[in-house]
């Protein structure tokens, strides 16, 4: 399921290239007193999707749910058209959000709202352990979309993305209440053996090498966030058995490594066997907190040649959207939130692992497409109503509706920063650059940053001054 084409629209052109001049405006300028002005206040504002959240009647239960779309100006809640009104998708991710920020603020304020959403992920499982995606209006209770193509209970994204919550949500009840987790552990017991009969595949490849042990085959983006789950669930129960399944779909993720340091597409983990796509592709992220649970540090090294090598020229050449194999056919259209919150998470892992400073920087600079460092030159979070914007509709114009993907990506990705002790700020390039470039030029807030990339690696440093 391409989540993101329902939330954008897949565009039918392709940009090669995209140049802006780097220019301060006023506009820049209002970004820089969004994001500084008042450097205790809280970033991650969840009004926005507050307002989407609503409680319907399940099955018999009272359960919390997000609406799917939100459209401008006025951001009243809209039904997807032929799927229903609020999914797993989003209720998984946005449980996860909410988790993660009480964890990072040691509180419990989002309690009542995340126990409403991991019901709903809950009431929404099979017997056999896969799950129902979306829910439709009916004239006294919400009911299962049962039949729809994004609805069908698949073992696919929606799988995966409520395993996640469920794993997160084994550590937040853990302490908080057993009985609830008890629960939670119980779905997750129940939708295992799908999780092993796609890892019985374990080993075996296609003719071009690309493993088949991952979800679709050889799906790396939906299986990264299913390991995501999994680390959750190992950092929460301690039980090995969850490590290990980990470990053997990060290994497949690897097999999906192309390119080096020197060499296009300069260690890119690619989402399919012949595309590398932005969104989703939390790999690296997912590689990067196995290791710091104890898993492979081989793994880790794979890792980082993503987040040294590639990302950083990525956030040069402007986030594109997807590209091919071999690095070509950059595609600028329909950039979204959720193509750059992966990409922040990395950082952010990358951090943890080594506590390198310069991995801190990159996060922020990688999370400037929020404030203003995109094609688009817009503002696409606002911390202020907590909204983001859909994207853009191609590479300049933007969606200016508010959903709930979108809403919850841009938030995950500036609680990220937060989890390490920065904010976003406003980057400008400072010259034109592209995709092969080595080095990049910014202004980054008030200072000046010069990015260079080299066989080990990127650097971030001021500019030399003769």
């Amino acid at each position: 399921m391409n989540t993101p084409a329902r939330r954008v629209g897949e565009p039918a052109a392709k940009l090669r290239s995209q140049r802006r001049p780097a220019v301060i405006t006023g506009f820049l300028l209002a970004i820089l007193t969004m994001v500084q002005g008042g450097r205790g206040a809280e970033l991650v504002n969840t009004s926005h999707l507050r307002h989407l959240s609503e409680r319907v009647l399940l099955l018999g239960d009272s359960v919390s749910v997000i609406d799917i779309y939100a459209d401008y100006p006025t951001y009243k809640p809209v039904e997807a058209k032929g799927e229903g009104f609020a999914c797993v998708d989003d209720a998984a991710r946005a449980a996860v959000l909410l988790m993660k920020m009480d964890a990072r603020t040691a509180s419990r304020g989002n309690e009542e709202l995340i126990r409403g959403l991991l019901l709903f992920v809950l009431k929404m499982q099979t017997t056999d352990g896969a799950f129902y995606n979306f829910i439709e209006r009916g004239a006294e209770e919400a009911k299962i979309n049962t039949a729809g193509e994004t609805s069908r209970p698949l073992f696919s994204w929606w799988a995966a993305r409520a395993l996640w919550a469920l794993g997160e949500g084994s550590v937040y009840y853990r302490r908080r209440d057993s009985e609830f987790e008890a629960r939670i552990l119980e779905a997750v017991q129940r939708s295992l053996p799908r999780v092993d009969s796609v890892l019985a595949r374990y080993g075996d490849t296609d003719s071009t090498g690309a493993p088949r042990w991952l979800l679709g085959a050889s799906g790396a983006d939906a299986t990264s966030e299913l390991v995501l789950g999994l680390n959750a669930l190992y950092r929460s129960t301690k039980d090995v058995k969850y490590r290990e399944r980990a470990k053997k779909f990060c290994d497949g993720f690897v097999r999906l490594q192309r390119g080096t340091c020197r060499r296009k597409p300069y260690g890119a983990m690619l989402s399919w066997p012949r595309e590398w796509h932005a969104w989703a592709n939390s790999q690296s992220a997912a590689i990067l907190e196995l290791v710091r649970l104890g898993g492979s540090k081989s793994l880790g090294r794979r890792a980082l040649t993503e987040v040294d090598c590639f990302l950083p020229r990525w956030a040069g050449a402007r986030f594109f959207r997807s590209c091919d194999t071999s690095g070509e056919n950059l595609n600028y259209h329909g950039q979204i939130a959720y193509n750059i919150r992966p990409a922040v998470s990395a950082a952010v892992e990358a951090f943890l692992l080594t506590r390198e400073s310069r991995y801190k920087d990159l996060a922020v600079l990688l999370a400037s497409w929020l404030v203003g460092n995109n094609t688009m030159a817009t503002l696409m979070y606002d911390s202020s109503t907590g909204r983001c914007f859909d994207g853009s509709e191609d590479s300049i114009r933007v969606n200016r509706n508010s959903g709930a993907e979108s809403t919850i990506e841009a938030l995950l990705a500036v609680n990220e920063l937060e989890r390490i002790g920065v904010r976003p700020v406003p980057v400008v390039p400072a010259s034109p650059s592209s995709f092969v470039d080595g080095g990049f030029r910014y202004r980054m807030g008030a200072r000046e940053v010069l990015v260079t990339i080299g066989e080990r690696g990127f650097n971030m440093r001021a500019p030399n001054r003769r």
